[in-house]
């Protein structure tokens, strides 16, 4: 009889195995809180990204940067840079003076010099602001701007610093910068901002004054001067040279008209050298011209070409002693400003301003012109270094203009 397999106990312990219980799922609402915590996350980093993005960088982060484009030329990030200084409470006398310093390597002078008077109203004493100042103006041969600017910083620089200024505003008078070299930096300069007025102008004026075969004829540049009237009326170069190209063209009515509309606060010599010119050549008033001529060369008594129109009025008035006197000192002028004839003297005696020898040539070339207040300026002794600047305490005697 066939044995019977027995019976598994029911008791016997089931094995284990390695299978995880499954996890009971999850509400659905704890689902959307994960995914809404993350995208809330997500927006507060990006939040975050953003604000460090637009906070402004401190002034003194911004000014290191401007120093470091400028120190590798990169003019145009230093000129951005110094400007977002300037725009600061962080702005000093130093700071406008880079940014008048980046905006000339750029070519905008107008803006340059613009940044510079800044610098100059922050800190009088600061001489380099005012040096840049007289160069552009000489470059623009601006002297009656020139001669402003000169006597006020020659008040306010330091001792030390006044024989630069002196030396700047005595080329402004004697040495005419070279007719090449003019134009082209006038053109870099209109180039790099066409809306430099005096630039313009002072271009324009120099075309008249000696025009070359390729240059804009006479009423193209009567028409671009006109406009820049109609945009600056109170300006007095432009309409200067507005004047005096319709009078070389012998536009007599359109050059009266502009004369006549100049306005009334803006006339000074060179309103009187402009009406000097309509009484004498065109309006037959030559007792007229005599009293405006003679207002412009209290300004300006370098200025011969006015001096000989002077000399023309003069004559026609049957004053010949006075005409002849006038004439001798046009020949004067005329040779003391010849490159040729001083030029050397007056480099040299500039290389040498320390000695009292070099700044008696400098003083004899500014009075054979007529600029006595000048050459007194360069016969004064050089102040003690120690000497406080004059206008600085009032212990300085100023210069005298």
């Amino acid at each position: 009889m066939a044995r019977s397999r027995p019976e598994r106990r029911r008791d016997r312990p089931t094995p284990k195995t390695s299978a995880r219980p499954a996890e009971p799922p999850r509400p659905r609402g704890s689902r959307r809180a994960v995914v809404a915590g993350a995208a809330a996350a997500a927006l507060a980093l990006a939040l975050l990204v953003a604000f460090l993005a637009t906070r402004p960088e401190a002034p003194a982060t911004t000014r290191r940067r401007a120093e470091a484009a400028a120190a590798r030329k990169d003019w145009r990030e230093a000129l951005e840079l110094w400007r977002r200084v300037n725009a600061s409470p962080a702005a000093t006398a130093a700071t406008h003076l880079e940014e008048g310093r980046a905006c000339l390597a750029l070519g905008r002078a107008a803006r340059g010099e613009d940044a510079l008077r800044r610098a100059t109203a922050v800190d009088p004493t600061l001489a380099r602001a005012w040096l840049l100042r007289l160069e552009i103006l000489r470059v623009e041969d601006r002297w009656l701007d020139a001669a402003a600017v000169g006597r006020e910083a020659v008040e306010k620089v330091a001792p030390a610093d006044r024989p630069a200024v002196l030396r700047e505003l005595t080329l402004a008078a004697l040495a005419e910068v070279p007719d090449d070299l003019a134009r082209d930096t006038l053109r870099k300069w209109i180039a790099a901002d066409p809306d430099d007025v005096e630039a313009e102008a002072a271009l324009l004026r120099r075309i008249g004054a000696d025009p070359r075969p390729d240059d804009p004829g006479g009423e193209e540049r009567i028409a671009r001067l006109e406009a820049l009237v109609a945009a600056h009326p109170d300006l007095p170069n432009p309409r200067e040279a507005l004047v005096a190209a319709l009078a070389d063209d012998g536009d007599v009515e359109r050059g009266r008209a502009a004369l006549d509309a100049w306005p009334e606060p803006a006339r000074d010599a060179r309103y009187d050298r402009s009406r000097g010119r309509w009484d004498l050549e065109y309006d037959g008033r030559p007792e007229r011209a005599v009293e405006a001529f003679r207002r412009a060369l209290e300004a300006a008594p370098h200025d011969w070409r006015c001096r000989y129109r002077l000399a023309r009025a003069l004559a026609a008035l049957g004053r010949r002693d006075e005409a002849e006197r006038e004439a001798r000192a046009v020949a004067r002028a005329r040779e003391a400003l010849d490159p040729v004839t001083t030029g050397r003297a007056l480099d040299d005696a500039f290389s040498k301003v320390d000695r009292p020898g070099a700044r008696a040539t400098i003083a004899d070339a500014c009075a054979r012109v007529g600029l006595a207040d000048l050459a007194r300026a360069w016969r004064e002794p050089p102040p003690p270094a120690a000497q406080p600047a004059a206008g600085a305490s009032g212990t300085s005697r100023p210069i005298p203009w």
